[in-house]
């Protein structure tokens, strides 16, 4: 006879539990954002939620090809953030406009993975790009940074012709 289980338990079970994968073709650009010589990335974890942001931004989604399953991250390294469900959630939300990926199941929750993944995966491409030809160092990812915020500055400024 099948174990019954409690609804606590299956929420815990369908929350969190899929490991976060990273393209095993964005290694040595990891390991080089991640290098002490840069200094702003400690934790793999905080680099994807930043690629997966920038991916975001720039819409660039990319399936994962090739990945080292050993060096999945539990998700439960993601808890240091506490924006870390709700960033889920909304990249979700946003991309299939449709609530039911915010539900609290398997399907759901490999969705909600599989969305952040490819939005990393496209945001370390992006990345990539942009550092192609220069050296990757502190000054480089503030000039990703800078040259991002500069074009939601073109973007938010109104072109209206004022003159009577």
């Amino acid at each position: 006879m099948a174990k019954q289980e409690s609804p606590a338990t299956r929420r815990t079970q369908a929350a969190g539990m899929k490991r976060i994968l990273r393209a095993s073709d964005k290694e040595e650009l990891i390991e080089e954002l991640m290098s002490t010589r840069i200094g702003i990335f400690r934790e793999i974890w905080r680099l994807l939620l930043f690629s997966a942001q920038v991916g975001l931004k720039a819409k660039k989604r990319e399936p994962l090809r090739a990945v080292e399953t050993g060096k999945g991250i539990d998700q439960a390294t993601f808890g240091n953030s506490a924006s870390w469900p709700g960033i889920l959630y909304l990249m979700g939300l946003t991309e299939t406009g449709d609530s039911g990926v915010l539900a609290s199941s398997p399907e759901g929750e490999d969705l909600r993975v599989q969305l952040f993944q490819e939005y990393a995966n496209g945001g370390l491409s992006v990345i990539k790009d942009f550092f192609s030809g220069r050296t990757i160092d502190l000054d480089g990812v503030l000039a990703l940074i800078e040259l991002d915020q500069a074009s939601v500055i073109e973007l938010s400024t109104p072109d209206m012709d004022l003159s009577i």
